[in-house]
């Protein structure tokens, strides 16, 4: 299966923004415009979105096509754009505000530029937070961050972070260039990590690659937490030992200004970033996985590029709202709801309006929406986040009257609820975004990318139910719901694994630890989906792929060193033909294996399954199997596994 790249000719110094199940991609050679997608593959637009009208950008700096190094972020219902200008010896970066992700900005402060920089990225914590990262040039290309008291303004010290590093990989032109920028950071299993460029951007030098830091905060980012290797560089660079690229390829190479984000699905992270290709410098995405504590990209890919490199996964279920189909054609409607083009709209004075998604039942799920209200009304809006289609049911959302974020589980007649306080500021009127995972039972509630403290989030007596959308006392407006059955965890977060007779697993803050000759079991049953698994090479163990019962299952045994997988397994109470498929080292590694273990990946399809190790795609099992869960077993010693990742495909 081959790759889209390039996803968008031409275009480049582009930053990407998800709002409501949409990407909005602004840049250069997109003239102040904004290009539109649903699945980061097909694009639309550009549209209009953005000229300057200030007293510091002037001359051919204040044309629309000097627009670009562009970033986008989402705070209190008001969208924030910062981009770089070619102006003056420092060059400049602006600030504008829009009420809707496509515009048009307008710029807050018209008389002087935001920073004197270039390649801006305002980084958002999960606890609220903001920092700036731009890049200076002191001593050439330097990235440098800062804290921000509001997107409006920045506070305290700036910090040096990143510059150019005296390894082979950062000073490849000749003569060497000093060049650390276009910074793009995100946090993830409680770790901060910075995607990066190095080497001069001109194609005449070729050398154009993306490095990875991590740091343990937001600004504690520094060489030493490098990676000693370009993550995307040249396509006919290999990645795993004994692994012939070949010049028969076109060749990618000068990947640069990256943004790092979640696909369509939620769960998937994707890497944006330009190449150049066949004489073009356009707009390309990868995969992103993590390896444990490490950042691996698959790319660079394109449409020559063999094996399986699929577009990004859709969610089990999506509406965007933009109609094509009747309400009742996805959605279970109780009480006043109507649709108009890009929303759905609900209204209830004392009772609640509900709806259903038509989804089936399940126990681990993602769900988001975009959600605001209409008026001036105080009642409650938001999701309902699990419904045993009994009398059991969870609501999470926001409270005009109470100032709050609010968690209410009915179960009978018994009510248990929760506020969390919302800031004296909160902008009622504005667009929010509501994301909740469903981990058997257990919500982790962010809005608007803020992780809230709800910490009697989880539902005693738990299994499986369906999800929707709710208003009470009020009027509201969704602009999206996406719901991804499946789940992410890792750490003391990984719950919910059962023996065969339905006992619990040991989990603990390293991952969950089996011992010798012990199965785990878990999932909704599903007929297509992507597993993946961190493990220890200490001691052989491994997953099952693929469980229905005894008498149907894949078997993937990692040995002690992790240099083979061996797959084995039962159709209809008949051994089945053993599989062994060698495994490729990585050539560089940021993390030991010691460490840091090993990934081992698994994609269900209709037809076969195919299996990964350390990235590297080994072979495939051919055969139909029915709608199966997974599993993870132990086997001689104890086996540890961590950074546990299962999605539908549907």
């Amino acid at each position: 299966m081959g790759a889209p790249n390039p996803v968008l000719l031409d275009t480049a110094d582009a930053g990407v923004f998800k709002y409501a199940g949409q990407y909005y991609l602004m840049g250069v050679k997109t003239s102040g415009g904004m290009y539109l997608s649903d699945d980061l593959v097909h694009w639309s637009g550009p549209e209009h979105a953005f000229s300057m009208d200030n007293a510091w950008a002037t001359g051919p700096a204040a044309t629309d096509d000097n627009i670009h190094a562009c970033d986008m972020l989402l705070r209190n219902g008001v969208f924030h754009l910062y981009w770089s200008v070619n102006h003056g010896d420092l060059r400049q970066i602006g600030h504008a505000v829009a009420d809707v992700p496509k515009g048009p900005y307008k710029e807050t402060v018209r008389d002087a530029p935001f920073d004197g920089r270039i390649d801006p990225q305002c980084f958002q914590d999960d606890d609220g937070k903001l920092y700036f990262y731009t890049v200076r040039f002191t001593d050439g290309n330097v990235i440098w961050g800062q804290p921000m008291a509001s997107p409006w303004t920045l506070t305290g010290q700036p910090k040096a972070l990143l510059s150019a590093s005296l390894v082979a990989w950062e000073t490849l032109d000749f003569p060497p260039q000093s060049v650390n920028e276009g910074p793009f950071v995100v946090k993830y299993r409680d770790r901060y990590y910075m995607v990066y460029n190095a080497n001069h951007t001109s194609p005449q030098y070729g050398h154009y690659a993306l490095g990875v830091a991590e740091a343990d905060t937001p600004l504690g980012f520094t060489n030493a937490g490098k990676y000693t290797f370009p993550v995307l560089r040249s396509n006919r660079d290999p990645k795993h030992a004994n692994v012939v690229v070949g010049d028969a390829l076109p060749e990618v190479k000068n990947c640069g200004q990256p943004t790092l984000l979640r696909g369509p699905n939620g769960i998937e992270w994707w890497l944006v970033y330009f190449a150049d290709q066949a004489g073009h410098r356009s707009q390309c995405i990868d995969r992103v996985h993590f390896f444990g504590h490490e950042l691996y990209a698959e790319g660079p890919t394109a449409a020559e590029t063999p094996g399986y490199h699929p577009a990004p996964a859709m969610p089990s279920f999506r509406d965007l709202f933009e109609g094509g189909e009747p309400l009742a054609t996805g959605w279970n409607l109780e009480g006043d709801w109507n649709w108009t083009q890009g929303a759905l709209h609900g209204s209830a004075d004392s009772n609640t309006a509900v709806a259903h998604a038509r989804t089936a039942e399940a126990r681990n799920f993602l769900l988001e929406t975009t959600l605001r209200y209409q008026g001036r009304d105080s009642g409650r809006l938001g999701v309902l986040a699990w419904d045993d289609g009994k009398a059991a049911s969870l609501r999470i959302g926001i409270d005009r009257a109470q100032s709050a974020a609010f968690y209410s589980l009915q179960q009978g007649k018994h009510r248990t609820e929760h506020l969390t306080p919302l800031p004296s500021d909160f902008n009622w009127a504005g667009p929010h975004a509501l994301r909740i995972e469903n981990n058997e039972g257990t919500f982790e509630v962010r809005l608007d990318s803020i992780l809230l403290d709800i910490p009697s989030a989880s539902v005693p007596e738990y299994g499986a139910g369906t999800a929707g959308l709710f208003a009470e006392g009020c009027s509201a407006c969704f602009e999206s719901f996406t719901l991804t059955r499946g789940w992410d965890e890792w750490g003391c977060r990984i719950r919910g694994w059962r023996s065969r007779t339905g006992q619990f697993g040991n989990t603990g803050g390293d991952g969950i630890v089996l011992g010798t000759g012990q199965s785990l079991f878990k999932g909704d049953p599903l007929p297509q989906y992507e597993f993946s698994v961190q493990t220890e090479a200490a001691n052989e163990g491994g997953i099952y792929p693929v469980y229905v019962d005894e008498e149907n299952y894949l078997q993937a045994s990692a040995d002690e060193g992790f240099t083979q997988i061996r797959v084995t397994g039962k159709r209809q109470g008949q051994a089945m033909p053993e599989r062994s498929f060698p495994v490729r080292p990585r050539i560089h590694r940021a993390h030991e294996a010691g460490g840091n273990g090993n990934n081992l990946r698994v994609v269900k399809l209709k037809d076969r399954v195919l299996f990964f190790a350390e990235g590297h795609e080994l072979g495939e099992v051919e055969g139909n199997w029915p709608d199966s869960r997974v599993g993870l077993f132990s086997g001689k010693g104890t086996c540890a596994f961590d950074g546990l990742m299962f999605y539908e495909l549907p």
